[in-house]
């Protein structure tokens, strides 16, 4: 009996000795914050519910808090998550063989799939290795049950308290996203303690200018009516992890005085990369009133996150444009997938649909940047023409004037470049060029038949290697060849093929303006088409008994506001006239009275001149007539 007792007490010791080396086990109530960081450009208030996935034993190991004994949380109904995991596609990443297996396929409790989620095919939280964790992210939250764990609403840093260690689902409650300005979020993270999550969505933005000069780019330019004016917008690949499909698309809006130049115009690059068009992005023209044209990204998500983007597009001040110190706007926004949870129902790109457009525009979840807007003035100079002084009942009529100078303007040009293809016909040089014909290789070319006078060219020995003999007399009836150098030693790569394609690209030059106007019986004409420049205005026609003016030069000036927010910024103009400013810069349209002096008029025959010696020569002899009268008198008294 007593050694029966010393058994049980040593075994009993033992237990206790077991017991203090194993870590400890905290019960299932633990209560701990998780802090949701937004995105700085997300401004928008969330509403975010926590929901318990998996639930299992706090424990110390190696100095590290781990979960044990997982099973399915309270937040989820874990067969059915189980089932939809086993039967998507997207978790087919085991090889095996040459086909790949589902990594759920042997799971059978919420332990192993919880064991393959910390496997390496998951890899870590990092945007661009967390495909397969945000997919399963994506299959769980449609099968929540209806138990919440915790719930915050607020902006910037938001805490959820929640009760139990676990994995949790963190997402935005359906319904309370402003999809103008935010996105949704949905995201997966342990809670072992306190944790911090920061929202992956993203609330893409861009900017847009106008080209002010060849390098500069503003909120404002100035133009003359015909001439291009060229747009860039920048923005950023956004984040799409989670979404199956990411719609990006442009949206842009002409004024009446701006004319699209046209699908031709729109060149995008991603990063270092020149996009295609009718490939790698779609611009739409038709059925987009009241917008001009939509620029729609074929596939977004192939390209880096945060990789630049920029897009330019030119268009044309036509003669509806508005003059003075009102700018002619043109508005651009944003649109862009904003609900990871929505799936994509779009068109694709297979020849009869608009590719990177929502099939159901309406009902999609797409959230939209704020307008950006530039603006594109145009000035005035109205000129009245006066006979030798201003008057009503002097206005003059059939002076004809010539306007020349420089102003500065957008030309466009086609430029080519060459992109690797499998399908392409041009091969790049060393010299940096391209051409369509293929590298051809060194080789041995037959020639004829060797006679006994042969003392030149090779022959092929029995293993057919080709050898110049020593001895001459082998090449009688030897089959003759000749060394022919190939072309591939110029080739930068024999093997890689290039597709020659187009861009547009547009570059500023000085124009030379010329406009001639004659005015009419109101005496007045208009020079509507101005932007800054320097000019000269030359009277080329002068009407009859008119002196002709002298070139006057005239140098206009501008300064636009330097930032634009609602399109009614004012512009402010400023011209001189032979070096003196001249009214005008309140409305931005010029008023000048230009005056055309009579010519002086020169003696002519049968005019006073001559009347002159006709008067002294009658009083002359008015006179003569007179002194014989008296004469006569006088003889006549003597």
């Amino acid at each position: 009996m007593k050694r029966i007792k010393r058994i049980a007490s040593l075994l009993l010791a033992l237990v206790m000795v077991i017991a203090m080396a194993l870590p400890v086990m905290a019960a299932d109530n633990n209560t701990h914050k998780i802090t949701v960081t937004q995105n700085a450009a997300d401004k928008t208030e969330h509403t975010y519910d926590a929901y318990q996935i998996f639930k299992g034993d706090l424990a110390e190991k190696d100095g590290k808090k781990v979960l044990s004994n997982i099973e399915w949380g309270a937040g989820v109904n874990g067969d059915a998550l189980l089932a939809a995991l086993k039967a998507d596609n997207t978790f087919n990443v085991v090889d095996e063989g040459e086909a790949k297996t589902n990594a759920f396929a042997n799971c059978k409790t919420a332990a192993q799939v919880a064991e393959v989620l910390g496997g390496e095919a998951f890899g870590s939280s990092d945007v661009e290795n967390s495909t397969l964790t945000d997919a399963f992210a994506r299959v769980a939250e449609n099968k929540l049950t209806a138990t919440v764990a915790g719930t915050a609403t607020g902006t910037g840093n938001v805490e959820i308290t929640v009760t139990g260690s676990g994995y949790y689902l963190v997402k935005d409650q359906n319904g309370t996203v402003d999809t103008t300005n935010g996105a949704y979020t949905r995201f997966m993270l342990e809670v072992v303690g306190d944790a911090t999550a920061t929202v992956k969505s993203d609330v893409p933005s861009g900017d847009k200018k106008v080209y002010i000069d060849g390098s500069t780019t503003g909120d404002a330019n100035n133009a003359s009516i015909g001439s291009h004016v060229s747009y860039e917008i920048t923005s950023k690949v956004p984040n799409h992890v989670g979404y199956n499909y990411y719609y990006f698309i442009m949206n842009d809006t002409l004024s009446e005085g701006l004319t699209f130049d046209g699908a031709s115009s729109v060149a995008v690059k991603v990063g270092d990369v020149v996009l295609v068009q009718g490939k790698d992005y779609y611009v739409y023209t038709e059925n987009v009133a009241p917008k001009t044209f939509r620029l729609a990204f074929a596939d977004i998500m192939k390209y880096d996150v945060g990789k630049d983007i920029v897009v330019t597009y030119s268009a044309t001040v036509n003669d509806k444009a508005v003059v003075g110190t009102t700018g002619n706007p043109n508005t651009w926004n944003l649109q862009y997938s904003n609900n990871p949870d929505d799936t994509f129902d779009g068109e694709r790109p297979d020849g009869e649909n608009t590719p990177g457009l929502p099939a159901d525009e309406e009902n999609e979840a797409l959230g939209q940047t704020p307008d950006e807007k530039t603006l594109t003035y145009v000035t005035e100079l109205d000129i009245t023409k006066y006979a030798n002084s201003v008057a009503e009942d002097h206005l003059l009529a059939g002076a004809e004037f010539t306007l020349t100078g420089t102003s500065k303007q957008v030309v466009l040009n086609t430029v080519d470049y060459y992109e690797a293809s499998e399908n392409g016909t041009y091969y790049l040089l060393l010299n940096g060029t391209y051409t369509e014909t293929a590298p051809t290789g060194t080789e041995y070319v037959e020639i004829g038949v060797g006679t006994a006078d042969t003392t030149t060219g090779y022959i092929k020995d029995a293993d057919g290697k080709y050898f110049v003999p020593t001895d001459k007399t082998a090449y009688e009836g030897a089959t003759l060849y000749k060394l022919v150098k190939g072309t591939a030693s110029d080739y930068a790569d024999v093997n890689t093929k290039y597709v020659k394609k187009t861009a547009t690209e547009t570059t500023y030059v000085d124009a030379d303006v010329s406009i001639e106007l004659t005015t009419g019986p109101d005496g007045k004409i208009s020079f509507k088409d101005l932007g800054a420049g320097t000019y000269t205005l030359t009277e080329t026609v002068t009407p009859e008994g008119f002196n002709t003016l002298e070139p006057i030069d005239i140098v206009i000036s501008f300064r636009g506001p330097e930032v634009v927010n609602t399109g009614d910024e004012p512009g402010f103009w400023a011209m001189t006239w032979n070096g003196e400013s001249i009214e005008g810069g309140e409305t931005g349209i010029f008023a000048q009275d230009v005056i055309n002096n009579s010519g002086s008029l020169l003696p002519s025959t049968g005019g006073i001149g001559t009347t002159i010696f006709y008067v002294v020569g009658a009083i002359l002899v008015i006179g003569a007539g007179v002194m014989l009268v008296v004469k006569k008198r006088m003889s006549r008294e003597v």
